[in-house]
């Protein structure tokens, strides 16, 4: 799932500890985790959860972020939302029935799960995707869904790197940023007017696309390359509702201490949208409104990272730090042993899950494991059907801690 990463400079953190940056998907902690399952792993499809909701009840999550394909195949809206080819009500509501009418106990914070595909270039026709937005976001509300998380990174198309990914490059980037703006606006619009409390979590947030996001904080340093993911972001901004939730996802794997978290937090929620920084795609109109309206989220990697450790003891702790300083949501993205399986069947062991369950405060006991799980898929079908067509697919579960919040979602910035 993660690209190439051109080489960086070491950077030290103030506690000293050497960080480094690339991207991946996570799961979300704060309010709220997903787990991120990833090779040789069935994908957490409808289909699958209702075929084994006993076990994935009994473990330490909140939710799960869906793969949104039925279980034939034919129909994929994690991958064909965004992009030219309608996608109607019916068919991605279809994919969702296998779970629409569960009573979950353990798992209520569900999210569908939705990459960037190849969309139209921001200055041709729209209304295609924008409808498809619209769609996912009604077959998302009356399945039962929060929303959806977002994987924008360029696995498909380079739809976010301003000059080479679009079709009109004698336009300025800064004609770009405004056209790039108002699409994703329109997309945020189409979907609040669908499901008014839709939560979008996009997994790299504006400071993707920031030149001045700075390395020595652990923010990757792929501006170039990736110019337009700020600007959409934004757009999502402008068009969002008051009782809907556009969430940073902070992919940076390599936070771990309270300070990493804390100054991370900080940039993101008001140094990125201050006049000091005076951000190209945020406009002046945004800046006041913004700390309290983008909630911050985290995301969390099961594997060592950027010279940094990673065991179940430094998943708890890691956790622990992500959930005390995100505004509500914190993702985790498993590499290793599914938590979607028992230990006996190759799934996360016990001190893997227990780490998970140590960050929660008040976690509810949970119900007895069942270890009878259904088939998976077949590598040949992943293979041939599945995301991106490789034998790496994306598992989200959620897990949950409800927090109080100064305002929306702001607070008093946090002194490292």
């Amino acid at each position: 799932m993660n690209r190439p990463m051109a080489s960086k400079p070491d950077r030290k953190s103030p506690s000293g500890s050497r960080l480094l940056f690339r991207p991946a998907l996570a799961l979300v902690l704060g309010s709220a985790i997903f787990v991120l399952a990833g090779k040789n792993l069935a994908s957490s499809t409808p289909t699958y959860i209702q075929a084994n909701l006993a076990f994935l009840e009994s473990q330490p999550f909140n939710g799960i972020v869906v793969y949104l394909r039925n279980a034939s195949m034919s129909v994929n809206a994690s991958i064909g939302v965004m992009t030219n080819t309608p996608m109607s009500y019916p068919a991605i509501a279809s994919v969702l029935d296998p779970i629409r009418n569960i009573q979950f106990t353990q798992l209520v914070d569900n999210f569908g799960f939705v990459i960037g595909n190849d969309p139209p270039d921001f200055f041709d026709d729209w209304s295609i995707p924008i409808q498809n937005f619209a769609n996912l976001a009604r077959a998302l509300k009356e399945a039962g869904l929060k929303g959806f998380v977002f994987d924008n990174e360029q696995y498909f198309a380079p739809w976010a790197d301003y000059p080479t990914g679009v079709s009109y490059p004698l336009l300025s980037l800064a004609q770009y940023q405004t056209q790039v703006r108002l699409r994703g606006k329109q997309v945020m619009e189409a979907m609040v007017a669908e499901f008014p409390e839709i939560v979008v979590i996009t997994l790299h947030g504006p400071y993707i696309s920031e030149p001045t996001a700075p390395w020595q904080l652990g923010f990757p340093q792929w501006q170039s390359g990736n110019e337009l993911h700020g600007p959409f972001f934004a757009g999502f901004q402008e068009g969002m509702g008051s009782l809907s939730q556009n969430v940073d996802g902070g992919e940076l794997y390599d936070c771990r201490t309270t300070t990493d978290f804390q100054q991370t937090y900080n940039w993101r929620k008001y140094d990125l949208p201050s006049d000091a920084v005076n951000c190209a795609y945020i406009p002046a109109s945004l800046r006041p409104s913004w700390p309290a309206n983008v909630s911050i989220s985290y995301g969390v990697y099961d594997q060592p990272f950027g010279g940094q450790a990673m065991n179940s003891t430094v998943l708890a702790t890691t956790l622990t730090n992500a959930i005390q300083q995100a505004d509500r949501w914190v993702w985790y993205y498993v590499e290793g042993p599914s938590y979607l399986l028992p230990p006996s069947s190759g799934g996360a062991s016990q001190a893997w899950v227990d780490a998970v369950r140590s960050a929660l405060p008040a976690t509810p006991a949970p119900p007895p494991p069942v270890v009878t799980v259904a088939p998976v898929e077949s590598a040949k079908a992943r293979s041939s059907c599945g995301l991106l067509g490789m034998e790496v697919v994306p598992i989200f579960f959620i897990l949950g801690l409800l927090r109080s919040r100064k305002g929306r979602f702001g607070r008093m910035r946090k002194s490292a």
